[in-house]
């Protein structure tokens, strides 16, 4: 695998982008296209301290800033930030950093907090993520936090006529116009001998898609978990077709490569702990459902069959680099980005 591995004396390359803190277009994540963000600071210190540090200076951050998006497939974040999980593992290595954790609404002010320096690491879907390396942001790709080829769906109206990927030919689908379900509506087309071309698209947020096809503004709705479940249970809509075999919705973990490389050990066990996180919601799901279904603003069931579609690798594949490099390649054949993405360029997969 041709990928980086970051250790106390690595000496990082450049971009080929100039560093901008605008993007060069507002790529959307999973989530709704509100911009606000709200923080928690879960640290339990009243203040930042000495910390432990290696021989060589670094791991001397006091402060660790994390974003993330009110979506299912962060329930491990949930986790992380509401037992304090982080904060106690970093404390038992000897180390006093306070969490900061912000919420956002979406994949573009999320990226706007990180060319800023307001963030340090956090999940945002693969669309945003190398929307933000291609403006000239210097982060890294350093797991996946979620992923699940059943995520995204087409879904049509309960009695519609439509009843395979061909017949949407000439059709309306409502999508989110720069997000992962535009990539995945783009695959599954191209699967089934369509194009982008052959549909009329119209930019719809997720919220508002569920009545949009109800009231047949739009013939059907390409969209991310939990749209998909919420529409199904609703009775308004069914699945066409899901991303089976064309699209595996990787949600990546990223981070400043500043702060990477300036501590790598406080990093590392971030990754760690998250697997942890992981591991417990694994072990006691029906806990972790009825804890945050009101969070998500779903019922138990609704969660229950969205949590059900997604898989939590944390560590990245060969599988997983393979199908970013397709995203960042759509991404530049549709004009969304400038820049040829080499996806590897921008994967840790060792943190030392």
């Amino acid at each position: 695998m041709n990928t980086r591995k970051i250790n106390n004396s690595v000496i990082r390359k450049a971009l080929g982008v100039a560093l901008s803190v605008a993007l060069v277009l507002p790529l959307t994540a999973c989530g709704a296209s509100s911009t606000s963000s709200n923080s928690t600071d879960t640290s339990n210190s009243a203040g930042s301290s000495e910390t432990a540090e290696s021989s060589d200076g670094k791991n001397t951050a006091t402060e660790l800033h994390v974003a993330y998006q009110p979506i299912v497939g962060n329930i491990p974040l949930f986790i992380l930030k509401d037992e304090n999980l982080i904060e106690s593992a970093l404390k038992d290595k000897g180390y006093d950093v306070k969490v900061t954790y912000t919420e956002f609404e979406s994949g573009p002010p999320e990226n706007e907090a990180f060319a800023s320096q307001n963030v340090d690491l956090g999940n945002m879907g693969d669309v945003p993520a190398l929307s933000g390396i291609a403006a000239g942001q210097k982060r890294s790709l350093i797991g996946i936090s979620y992923n699940g080829e059943q995520i995204h769906s087409v879904l049509v109206k309960t009695d519609s006529d439509i009843s395979t990927v061909s017949d949407l030919k000439g059709k309306k689908i409502g999508v989110v116009i720069g997000s992962s379900a535009q990539c995945f509506l783009s695959g599954l087309l191209n699967k089934n001998g369509l194009s982008l071309s052959d549909v009329e698209t119209v930019n719809i947020s997720p919220g508002e898609q569920e009545a949009a096809l109800s009231n047949g503004e739009v013939d059907a709705v390409a969209v991310w978990e939990p749209t998909p479940s919420r529409i199904v249970s609703d009775g308004v809509g069914k699945v066409l077709a899901d991303g089976t075999g064309v699209y595996e919705s990787d949600a990546p973990i990223i981070i400043n490569d500043d702060y990477l490389d300036a501590n790598p050990e406080i990093v590392k066990i971030f990754i760690d702990v998250y697997k942890e996180a992981v591991q417990k919601l694994q072990d006691d799901k029906e806990t972790y459902i009825a804890k945050y279904a009101d969070t998500l603003g779903l019922s138990k069931d609704v969660l229950t069959t969205a949590l059900s579609k997604a898989s939590f690798p944390i560590d990245i594949s060969d599988e997983n680099i393979s199908e970013i490099q397709k995203t960042a390649d759509f991404l530049k054949e549709n004009d969304l980005i400038t820049t040829e993405l080499n996806v590897k360029d921008y994967i840790v997969t060792e943190i030392d």
